[in-house]
């Protein structure tokens, strides 16, 4: 059947469409762009968008989903009439055309909009929240019928894809928060510290604590005055103690409960654990218990401590708030802390690293993939490459990774396991993993 639709009025609607197009782009660019504090009065109680245009931002706001979907249909209704119109009035082939009015709807309707509104993302939703809410109210029932045409296939499935229109997921928001970084409205730091509160999920208890053997506790036995002196000249003012052996920890001194018990002269030379009510309830929990969950147990208790313990009922290590938060802002010194480096350089082509050293630490460092399945830290690596447990014999040993492609000399055993150690690279030609003689 031919179109008897005059050519020119074909064309008029075509730059309409196109017009609408861009609106539409750049009303959900900037609409998406604001933040809170764009929405709310300054200090002198001034706002950057006036009413009626306020509510209807945020109410924009509020449904970009349908916002979103109402920029695809008119995008897609003007590639598809611009490219009719090509076809009929100037007789190019459908391909030529389509690909012509895709380029024009890529410049006109979406890269240039949508820069303009990012450069002035206030200024462009206020201007454009009347039309584009009209524009928006004509796109909705053919939107609505398309999104439950599409709904269908997915149900018959048993998906429910209603209830993804307003879900954002973390990828999403880092993804966002990326882009901020990169275009440098966020900085580095705040881009880090985002990312650290989502990776909470996904670590345990385990993972941050401070192992059982660096635990600073005191035996129950010790004296009040015994105490102090240790604990004046130490970093930390909350002590877990314990009766005969770590695995039986009683309680926790503080060192404020500590010193109020000091000014009654009765106390001093009494062992702690004998005093009444000096010692404090400890929290106890499982090795598995995420860092998120671990924080709200905590502010919860009002507790500034918890003891990680094994499936056992042995003590596997401890937690403080600050860990927690070390794990959102980094490490967090004050004026009592000594920051220990464990992965240091040691001259040229040499690398002076410590047993506690973590092993994601140490492949930065070395640039190298270690397998982290059965260890933690360079100690555990290493001990099941030395094959027993290290002793005072071992200093000076060497042990040779060829799979790393390094060379690690043992330099000092602290108890059971493996201190200090100089690492350097191993020369061509070893190719099995051995350990060298003292």
């Amino acid at each position: 059947m031919e179109d008897t639709m005059d050519p020119l009025l074909r064309i008029c609607v075509c730059i309409i469409l196109v017009l609408i197009d861009a609106m539409q782009t750049a009303y959900y660019t900037a609409v998406t762009s604001l933040s809170d504090s764009d929405l709310e009065p300054d200090d002198e109680g001034s706002v950057r968008i006036r009413e009626p245009a306020l509510t209807r931002v945020k109410n924009a706001r509020a449904n970009t989903y349908t916002l979103m979907c109402s920029v695809w249909f008119w995008q897609l209704l003007t590639a598809a009439e611009g490219t009719a119109v090509l076809v009929g009035v100037w007789k190019v082939s459908r391909f030529l055309a389509a690909l012509a009015f895709t380029c024009i709807v890529y410049v006109l309707g979406r890269a240039l909009p949508y820069i303009s509104a990012r450069l002035a993302d206030v200024k462009t939703a206020g201007l454009l929240s009347a039309p584009c809410r009209i524009f928006t109210a004509v796109s909705v029932p053919f939107t609505w019928i398309l999104n439950f045409a599409a709904s269908i296939p997915l149900r018959l499935i048993g998906a429910d894809p209603g209830r993804l229109k307003d879900e954002v997921t973390e990828d999403e928001i880092l993804s966002m928060v990326n882009e901020g970084h990169e275009q440098g409205s966020i900085d580095e730091d705040e881009a880090e510290m985002i990312s650290n509160i989502f990776e909470l999920d996904d670590k345990q208890a385990e993972d941050i604590m401070t192992h059982r053997g660096d635990i600073d506790a005191f035996e129950s036995s010790v004296t009040l005055d015994e105490s102090i002196q240790y604990m004046v000249d130490a970093p930390n003012s909350r002590f877990p103690v314990y009766e005969g052996s770590i695995d039986n920890i009683i309680g926790a001194l503080y060192l404020k409960d500590a010193m109020l018990f000091h000014m009654k002269e009765q106390y001093n030379n009494q062992s702690i654990g004998k005093i009444p009510h000096l010692l404090r309830e400890v929290k106890f929990i499982p090795e598995t218990l995420n860092v998120d969950e671990l924080l709200c147990q905590m502010q919860e208790s009002r507790k500034q401590m918890a003891i990680v313990v094994n499936e056992y009922g042995e003590t596997s290590g401890l937690v403080t708030m600050e860990d927690i938060l070390e794990e959102i802002v980094g490490n967090i010194l004050d004026e009592y802390d000594h920051e220990e480096k464990l992965i240091a350089k040691a001259g040229e082509g040499h690398l002076r690293m410590n047993g506690k050293a973590l092993l994601e630490d140490v492949e930065k460092v070395l640039k190298k993939d270690i397998n982290k399945d059965n260890y933690d830290t360079l100690s555990g690596y290493l001990t099941e490459k030395l094959g027993h447990i290290p002793t005072s014999e071992d200093r000076g040993r060497e042990i040779d990774d060829a799979e790393l492609g390094y060379r690690f000399r043992i330099l000092s055993i602290n108890g059971t396991m493996i201190g200090w150690l100089d690492v350097s690279k191993i020369a061509r030609g070893i190719q099995d993993t051995s350990v060298g003689r003292a």
